[in-house]
């Protein structure tokens, strides 16, 4: 035994077999895990209350004593801090009620793996419920935007079905206004529809009630657009003309007024219609007749109403009749200068007319207006063209222009010898005694309806002249006072007659 222990080789194998022994120990121990020591936290949560199984379509939910609940849960801090809050569920169950009134529930709740509940409050709720009720209302439409510049809305706006159903409360049955709904205008040209415009129920405040059931939801509506319009009155034009020894004795249209529609620039510049040409041929013989015409906007306009007119035409046989003692003004006289008649030799004329009987037997000498226009002329001698404004239907038989001569000059210094002639002394001429002057023959151009007679060649002067006769059917002009025969012939410019109307007279409207 000695000699073993003494032996070298012995003691290197009994330190090498405790060195493993030890070592196997040591790795033996570390292997074995220790106890887990866990960590537990606790968090308050504010859950909202979930309600299901209500009958919404014969009850409302008027009043809970809480929306919102407070979940006290425990549990690992990992997982409480990483779990989010729309995961904790707190639900109320309705589908126990089937009559109104007040009712104390419980509430369940649902939580997260691993999350464990501590507390819940509250954990029982209290909710009214009413019953509802429908009342039938009409449905209403409002607009939102604008239109295109220039257009409107040309009627109501039409909506489908007029009339809704609004389910709710009674307690709130009572504060609805109205049921609307809102269209976009969004700058529309043309009448356009919406197919489903969403409606919503109002309280007298305008407040939106949101507990209101409405049936159907939406409706059509139809929104009618047109241009801006005017009104203007209708001016009947004519054109051709009627048999020979027939006139015109009424023309009576059977509307008076035309509606444009177009843009506000448009407008704003029209004041009348004159589109409206009735064709006089179309009349050959007396009595009445309606005849028509058709109706286009003008230029710049997108439509006009009514697109045809009629108007009522009474033909008769012409007559005629001479009227004396047409007052001639002179208009427009130059400042500073007096217009003096030379030719005729005063300021009054005579004419032939032709019209209807019952229209001339009513005519009078002021509804003829004689003017002649001095503006822009110097002193001196000028021959002016005569514009003649007839009334409507009537004109003259001798349609050639006529043209008088006028003399401009400053007027002259008072006198300051001897005294002036009196009126009525034989040198004198004044309104007593007047003749008429008859219209001087002319060479007629053409049968004209006109009411107006543009002026006519320098040749065609009012008045007699050399080598010049009566038209037909008139008399031959007397000779004026104091120029008979064998009277010395006296300046026109020394009567007073001769200082011819200077007054702007105003054109007669047809």
């Amino acid at each position: 035994m000695d000699k073993w222990i003494k032996n070298n080789t012995a003691a290197k194998l009994i330190a090498l077999a405790v060195s493993m022994l030890l070592w196997v120990m040591v790795h033996i121990e570390n292997g074995v895990p220790a106890p887990p020591t866990t960590s537990f936290d606790t968090k308050t949560v504010q859950v909202n209350i979930q309600t299901f199984g209500f009958d919404d379509t014969a009850y409302a939910l008027t009043g809970i004593s809480a929306d919102q609940v407070s979940l006290r849960v425990k549990g690992r801090r990992t997982d409480i801090t990483t779990i989010f809050a729309d995961e904790y569920k707190v639900k109320l169950d309705l589908s126990g009620i089937k009559s109104p009134g007040t009712q104390t529930l419980p509430l369940t709740h649902s939580l997260p793996n691993g999350v464990e509940l501590v507390s819940m409050e509250p954990s029982v709720v209290t909710v009214t419920v009413e019953e509802r009720q429908s009342e039938t209302v009409p449905a209403a439409v409002g607009t939102s935007g604008e239109l295109a510049e220039g257009y409107r809305l040309s009627g109501p706006i039409e909506v489908n079905p007029k009339n809704v159903q609004v389910t709710m409360p009674e307690s709130e049955l009572a504060r609805l206004s109205q049921v609307k709904g809102t269209v976009e205008l969004d700058g529309a040209k043309e009448s356009f529809e919406e197919n489903r415009v969403k409606l919503t129920a109002y309280d007298q405040e305008g407040n939106e009630m949101t507990d209101a059931v409405i049936n159907p939801p939406a409706i059509a509506v139809q929104v009618p657009v047109e241009a801006g319009f005017v009104k203007v009155p209708l001016e009947v034009q004519y054109t051709g003309s009627l048999p020979e020894g027939l006139v015109l004795s009424e023309a009576d249209p059977r509307i008076t007024e035309v509606t444009l529609y177009g843009e506000p620039e448009q407008i704003e510049s029209i004041k009348s219609y004159n589109g409206a040409l009735i064709d006089l041929s179309e009349l050959t013989e007396a009595g009445t007749t309606v005849l028509s015409a058709d109706l286009t906007p003008p230029p710049g306009f997108e439509r006009i109403e009514p697109g045809s007119m009629e108007v009522e035409m009474t033909v008769v046989a012409v007559s005629e009749r001479m009227m004396d003692d047409i007052p001639i003004s002179i208009t427009n006289v130059p400042s500073g200068l007096k217009a003096v008649m030379v030719e005729p030799g005063r300021s009054f004329l005579s004419m032939t007319l032709k019209g209807a009987p019952a229209r001339l037997d009513e005519l009078q000498v002021q509804d003829i207006i004689l003017s002649a226009d001095a503006s822009g002329l110097d002193a001196g001698i000028h021959e002016i063209p005569l514009e003649v404004t007839l009334p409507r239907f009537v004109s003259r038989v001798n349609n050639s222009r006529i043209v008088i001569t006028v003399e401009l000059r400053e007027p002259a210094e008072p006198a300051t010898g001897e005294p002036s002639e009196p009126p009525g002394s034989p040198g004198s001429s004044d309104n007593d005694g007047r003749e008429p002057v008859p219209e001087p023959e002319e060479e007629p151009d053409g049968d004209r309806s006109g009411e107006k007679d543009p002026p006519r060649e320098e040749d065609d002067r009012a008045g007699s002249q050399p080598g010049s006769g009566t038209g037909p059917g008139e008399e031959e002009p007397a000779p004026e006072p104091g120029n008979e025969p064998g009277n010395p012939e006296r300046d026109p410019a020394d009567d007073p007659e001769n200082e011819a109307s200077t007054e702007t007279t105003d054109t007669r409207a047809e």
